[in-house]
Protein backbone atom coordinates (compact mmCIF):
# COMPACT_ATOMS: atom_id res chain seq x y z
CA UNK A 1 0.00 0.00 0.00
CA UNK A 2 1.58 3.26 -0.97
CA UNK A 3 1.86 6.08 1.16
CA UNK A 4 -0.60 8.19 1.99
CA UNK A 5 0.22 11.97 3.81
CA UNK A 6 -2.83 13.60 5.58
CA UNK A 7 -2.45 17.26 7.69
CA UNK A 8 -4.77 15.61 9.71
CA UNK A 9 -3.17 12.12 10.10
CA UNK A 10 0.43 12.07 12.50
CA UNK A 11 0.30 8.15 10.17
CA UNK A 12 0.66 7.60 6.75
CA UNK A 13 1.24 3.67 7.14
CA UNK A 14 -1.01 3.13 10.44
CA UNK A 15 -0.49 -0.52 11.55
CA UNK A 16 0.51 -1.90 8.40
CA UNK A 17 3.47 -4.27 8.56
CA UNK A 18 7.14 -3.75 7.47
CA UNK A 19 8.18 -7.52 6.75
CA UNK A 20 7.23 -7.54 2.85
CA UNK A 21 8.89 -4.03 2.23
CA UNK A 22 12.40 -3.93 4.43
CA UNK A 23 14.52 -6.62 4.62
CA UNK A 24 17.74 -6.32 6.98
CA UNK A 25 20.99 -7.88 6.75
CA UNK A 26 23.60 -7.51 9.05
CA UNK A 27 27.45 -8.41 9.30
CA UNK A 28 26.62 -10.34 6.13
CA UNK A 29 29.38 -12.72 3.75
CA UNK A 30 27.41 -11.56 0.59
CA UNK A 31 24.76 -9.12 -1.08
CA UNK A 32 21.77 -10.86 -2.46
CA UNK A 33 21.99 -9.76 -6.05
CA UNK A 34 20.88 -12.02 -8.70
CA UNK A 35 23.98 -14.35 -10.32
CA UNK A 36 22.22 -14.19 -13.24
CA UNK A 37 22.30 -11.07 -15.31
CA UNK A 38 19.12 -9.13 -15.06
CA UNK A 39 16.91 -6.44 -14.33
CA UNK A 40 16.50 -6.29 -10.44
CA UNK A 41 13.36 -4.59 -9.04
CA UNK A 42 14.27 -3.81 -5.01
CA UNK A 43 16.65 -1.49 -4.34
CA UNK A 44 19.63 -2.50 -2.10
CA UNK A 45 21.83 -0.17 0.02
CA UNK A 46 24.05 -0.42 2.62
CA UNK A 47 27.80 -0.17 3.81
CA UNK A 48 30.91 -2.17 3.65
CA UNK A 49 32.70 -2.53 6.52
CA UNK A 50 35.55 -5.60 5.25
CA UNK A 51 36.16 -7.05 1.74
CA UNK A 52 35.31 -6.30 -1.75
CA UNK A 53 32.40 -7.14 -3.74
CA UNK A 54 32.74 -7.76 -7.65
CA UNK A 55 29.34 -7.18 -9.45
CA UNK A 56 28.31 -6.03 -13.07
CA UNK A 57 25.89 -2.98 -14.03
CA UNK A 58 24.70 -2.14 -16.97
CA UNK A 59 27.50 -4.14 -18.30
CA UNK A 60 30.43 -2.64 -16.66
CA UNK A 61 32.34 -4.17 -13.99
CA UNK A 62 32.62 -2.74 -10.75
CA UNK A 63 33.65 -3.07 -7.17
CA UNK A 64 32.48 -1.85 -3.94
CA UNK A 65 35.17 -1.40 -1.28
CA UNK A 66 35.69 -1.60 2.38
CA UNK A 67 34.40 2.19 3.48
CA UNK A 68 32.12 2.25 0.75
CA UNK A 69 28.08 2.89 1.15
CA UNK A 70 26.49 1.19 -1.81
CA UNK A 71 22.83 1.65 -3.56
CA UNK A 72 21.20 -0.55 -6.31
CA UNK A 73 18.22 0.79 -7.61
CA UNK A 74 15.32 -0.92 -9.19
CA UNK A 75 14.69 -1.44 -12.70
CA UNK A 76 18.35 -2.04 -13.34
CA UNK A 77 20.68 -5.19 -14.71
CA UNK A 78 22.75 -6.12 -12.35
CA UNK A 79 24.92 -9.59 -11.66
CA UNK A 80 27.19 -9.69 -8.49
CA UNK A 81 29.72 -11.59 -9.97
CA UNK A 82 31.72 -12.28 -6.69
CA UNK A 83 32.77 -11.70 -2.96
CA UNK A 84 36.10 -11.59 -1.09
CA UNK A 85 36.77 -14.22 1.70
CA UNK A 86 36.37 -11.18 4.64
CA UNK A 87 33.89 -9.02 2.70
CA UNK A 88 30.96 -8.03 5.60
CA UNK A 89 28.28 -5.45 4.84
CA UNK A 90 25.25 -4.27 6.46
CA UNK A 91 22.19 -3.86 4.43
CA UNK A 92 19.07 -3.46 3.54
CA UNK A 93 16.54 -4.59 0.82
CA UNK A 94 13.77 -2.33 -0.31
CA UNK A 95 10.93 -2.73 -1.67
CA UNK A 96 10.18 -0.88 -5.19
CA UNK A 97 7.11 0.57 -3.98
CA UNK A 98 8.63 1.79 -0.46
CA UNK A 99 11.91 3.19 -2.23
CA UNK A 100 9.86 5.27 -4.46
CA UNK A 101 7.83 6.99 -1.19
CA UNK A 102 11.15 7.22 0.37
CA UNK A 103 12.50 9.23 -2.48
CA UNK A 104 9.45 10.55 -3.88
CA UNK A 105 10.77 14.10 -3.51
CA UNK A 106 14.24 13.70 -4.34
CA UNK A 107 15.21 14.80 -7.65
CA UNK A 108 16.22 13.23 -10.87
CA UNK A 109 19.87 14.50 -10.29
CA UNK A 110 20.54 11.87 -7.44
CA UNK A 111 19.15 8.77 -9.49
CA UNK A 112 21.38 9.66 -12.61
CA UNK A 113 24.41 10.21 -9.98
CA UNK A 114 23.41 6.81 -8.28
CA UNK A 115 23.74 5.18 -11.71
CA UNK A 116 26.88 6.46 -12.36
CA UNK A 117 28.56 5.81 -8.75
CA UNK A 118 26.67 2.94 -7.38
CA UNK A 119 29.39 2.76 -4.45
CA UNK A 120 30.59 5.97 -2.84
CA UNK A 121 34.01 6.22 0.08
CA UNK A 122 32.92 7.16 3.36
CA UNK A 123 34.70 8.71 6.27
CA UNK A 124 34.92 6.51 9.20
CA UNK A 125 32.54 9.11 11.09
CA UNK A 126 29.99 8.70 8.52
CA UNK A 127 30.34 4.90 8.48
CA UNK A 128 29.98 4.85 12.21
CA UNK A 129 26.80 7.05 11.45
CA UNK A 130 25.03 4.92 9.10
CA UNK A 131 25.85 1.99 11.61
CA UNK A 132 23.83 4.15 13.68
CA UNK A 133 20.97 3.62 11.03
CA UNK A 134 20.95 -0.07 10.87
CA UNK A 135 21.03 -0.56 14.43
CA UNK A 136 17.77 1.82 14.80
CA UNK A 137 15.89 -0.04 12.04
CA UNK A 138 17.17 -3.43 13.54
CA UNK A 139 15.68 -2.48 16.77
CA UNK A 140 12.26 -1.37 15.46
CA UNK A 141 11.93 -4.29 12.77
CA UNK A 142 12.13 -6.59 16.32
CA UNK A 143 9.84 -4.25 17.78
CA UNK A 144 6.18 -6.56 17.45
CA UNK A 145 3.67 -4.60 18.61
CA UNK A 146 4.34 -1.33 17.30
CA UNK A 147 1.51 0.21 15.41
CA UNK A 148 4.02 3.16 14.00
CA UNK A 149 6.44 0.77 12.97
CA UNK A 150 6.32 1.46 9.14
CA UNK A 151 6.43 5.08 10.01
CA UNK A 152 9.43 4.75 12.21
CA UNK A 153 11.27 2.97 9.82
CA UNK A 154 10.16 5.13 6.89
CA UNK A 155 11.23 8.05 9.02
CA UNK A 156 14.75 6.32 9.86
CA UNK A 157 15.43 5.32 5.50
CA UNK A 158 14.58 9.11 4.89
CA UNK A 159 17.08 10.68 6.78
CA UNK A 160 19.70 8.17 5.71
CA UNK A 161 19.30 8.91 1.78
CA UNK A 162 19.10 12.61 2.86
CA UNK A 163 22.58 11.72 4.03
CA UNK A 164 23.57 9.92 0.65
CA UNK A 165 22.26 13.21 -0.99
CA UNK A 166 24.34 14.94 1.78
CA UNK A 167 27.54 13.79 0.41
CA UNK A 168 26.05 13.11 -3.77
CA UNK A 169 26.46 17.37 -3.33
CA UNK A 170 30.20 17.32 -2.21
CA UNK A 171 30.82 16.17 -6.31
CA UNK A 172 27.46 18.40 -7.26
CA UNK A 173 27.24 21.42 -5.47
CA UNK A 174 24.46 23.41 -5.24
CA UNK A 175 22.19 20.66 -5.85
CA UNK A 176 18.09 21.02 -6.27
CA UNK A 177 15.95 20.12 -2.77
CA UNK A 178 13.11 18.93 -4.83
CA UNK A 179 11.75 18.21 -7.98
CA UNK A 180 10.60 20.01 -10.52
CA UNK A 181 6.74 19.95 -12.41
CA UNK A 182 8.80 19.10 -15.58
CA UNK A 183 10.54 16.21 -13.84
CA UNK A 184 7.31 14.97 -11.98
CA UNK A 185 6.58 14.40 -16.07
CA UNK A 186 9.63 12.88 -16.56
CA UNK A 187 9.05 10.39 -14.04
CA UNK A 188 5.48 9.33 -15.15
CA UNK A 189 7.20 9.04 -18.53
CA UNK A 190 9.92 6.88 -17.33
CA UNK A 191 7.40 4.52 -15.36
CA UNK A 192 5.44 4.10 -18.24
CA UNK A 193 8.06 3.24 -20.48
CA UNK A 194 9.40 0.72 -17.94
CA UNK A 195 6.11 -0.83 -18.16
CA UNK A 196 5.49 -0.89 -21.39
CA UNK A 197 9.00 -0.53 -23.47
CA UNK A 198 8.07 -4.34 -24.63
CA UNK A 199 4.78 -3.03 -26.56
CA UNK A 200 7.02 -0.82 -28.99
CA UNK A 201 4.50 1.56 -28.63
CA UNK A 202 4.53 5.31 -30.50
CA UNK A 203 5.54 8.00 -28.87
CA UNK A 204 1.69 9.29 -28.60
CA UNK A 205 0.79 6.19 -26.39
CA UNK A 206 2.99 7.87 -24.40
CA UNK A 207 1.68 11.42 -24.49
CA UNK A 208 -1.81 10.19 -24.56
CA UNK A 209 -1.58 8.12 -21.28
CA UNK A 210 0.08 11.59 -19.94
CA UNK A 211 -2.76 13.54 -20.80
CA UNK A 212 -0.79 15.68 -22.69
CA UNK A 213 0.32 16.50 -25.98
CA UNK A 214 3.52 14.85 -27.89
CA UNK A 215 4.95 18.15 -28.32
CA UNK A 216 4.90 19.00 -24.63
CA UNK A 217 5.99 15.44 -23.54
CA UNK A 218 9.14 16.36 -26.28
CA UNK A 219 9.90 19.79 -24.37
CA UNK A 220 9.96 18.31 -21.11
CA UNK A 221 12.38 15.17 -22.41
CA UNK A 222 14.09 17.60 -24.60
CA UNK A 223 14.81 19.45 -21.46
CA UNK A 224 16.05 16.70 -19.21
CA UNK A 225 17.98 14.49 -21.23
CA UNK A 226 18.82 17.00 -23.96
CA UNK A 227 17.15 14.41 -26.95
CA UNK A 228 13.93 13.84 -28.41
CA UNK A 229 11.52 11.50 -27.03
CA UNK A 230 12.24 9.09 -30.13
CA UNK A 231 15.78 8.94 -29.79
CA UNK A 232 14.98 8.27 -25.54
CA UNK A 233 12.64 5.59 -26.21
CA UNK A 234 15.12 4.33 -28.86
CA UNK A 235 18.10 4.57 -26.43
CA UNK A 236 15.96 2.49 -23.35
CA UNK A 237 15.11 0.00 -25.99
CA UNK A 238 18.66 -0.58 -27.12
CA UNK A 239 19.56 -0.97 -23.65
CA UNK A 240 16.97 -3.41 -22.99
CA UNK A 241 17.56 -5.22 -26.35
CA UNK A 242 21.40 -5.84 -25.51
CA UNK A 243 20.61 -6.77 -21.70
CA UNK A 244 18.40 -9.37 -23.46
CA UNK A 245 20.82 -10.90 -25.89
CA UNK A 246 23.80 -11.09 -22.69
CA UNK A 247 21.24 -12.57 -20.00
CA UNK A 248 19.11 -14.75 -21.64
CA UNK A 249 19.30 -17.88 -23.78
CA UNK A 250 16.31 -16.83 -25.90
CA UNK A 251 16.92 -16.96 -29.55
CA UNK A 252 16.40 -13.44 -31.92
CA UNK A 253 13.13 -14.48 -33.34
CA UNK A 254 11.52 -14.79 -29.94
CA UNK A 255 12.99 -11.75 -28.65
CA UNK A 256 11.81 -9.76 -31.71
CA UNK A 257 8.51 -11.11 -31.22
CA UNK A 258 8.88 -10.36 -26.79
CA UNK A 259 9.79 -6.59 -28.18
CA UNK A 260 6.94 -6.70 -30.48
CA UNK A 261 9.34 -5.72 -33.45
CA UNK A 262 6.63 -5.96 -36.80
CA UNK A 263 9.37 -9.28 -38.17
CA UNK A 264 12.51 -10.11 -37.57
CA UNK A 265 14.00 -7.86 -40.27
CA UNK A 266 12.58 -5.07 -38.63
CA UNK A 267 14.49 -6.03 -35.55
CA UNK A 268 17.59 -6.61 -37.16
CA UNK A 269 17.35 -3.32 -38.65
CA UNK A 270 16.80 -1.80 -35.68
CA UNK A 271 19.40 -3.39 -33.94
CA UNK A 272 21.97 -2.58 -36.75
CA UNK A 273 20.84 0.77 -37.51
CA UNK A 274 22.09 1.72 -33.65
CA UNK A 275 24.87 -0.72 -33.12
CA UNK A 276 26.65 -1.28 -36.73
CA UNK A 277 26.12 -5.44 -36.02
CA UNK A 278 23.27 -7.72 -35.84
CA UNK A 279 22.27 -9.22 -32.87
CA UNK A 280 23.62 -12.79 -33.52
CA UNK A 281 27.05 -10.40 -33.91
CA UNK A 282 26.80 -8.35 -30.68
CA UNK A 283 25.85 -11.76 -28.80
CA UNK A 284 29.02 -13.19 -29.77
CA UNK A 285 31.16 -10.63 -30.18
CA UNK A 286 30.40 -8.96 -26.80
CA UNK A 287 32.73 -10.71 -23.31
CA UNK A 288 29.71 -12.13 -21.63
CA UNK A 289 30.71 -12.74 -18.16
CA UNK A 290 27.64 -13.87 -17.20
CA UNK A 291 27.44 -17.22 -19.51
CA UNK A 292 29.01 -19.36 -16.66
CA UNK A 293 26.40 -17.94 -14.20
CA UNK A 294 23.87 -19.18 -16.56
CA UNK A 295 24.41 -22.56 -16.05
CA UNK A 296 24.11 -22.18 -12.35
CA UNK A 297 20.87 -23.91 -10.30
CA UNK A 298 20.84 -20.76 -8.04
CA UNK A 299 19.72 -17.49 -8.85
CA UNK A 300 20.79 -15.58 -5.30
CA UNK A 301 23.56 -15.96 -3.65
CA UNK A 302 23.26 -17.21 -0.51
CA UNK A 303 26.57 -17.72 2.02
Amino acid sequence: MSRKISQTNISAYFSQPIRNDFHLYRSSSTLLLPRVFRKYDKCLTGICVKGEAHFTLLGIKRVIKRNEIFCFLPGHFVALDGVSEDFEAHYGIISESFMKDITSRFPNVMYDYLIAHPSMPMTDAAMDEALRYFDLIELKIKEKYNLFQKDIIFNISYSYVLDMYNMINRDLPNLPLGKTANERIFDKFTLLAYHHIKENNPVTYYADALNITPKHLSKVVKMIKGISVKQWLDEFMMQELKQTLLSSQMSVQEISDEYNFSSADAFHHFFRKHTGMSPSNYRLQTDRPVERLLMTTEDLVIR
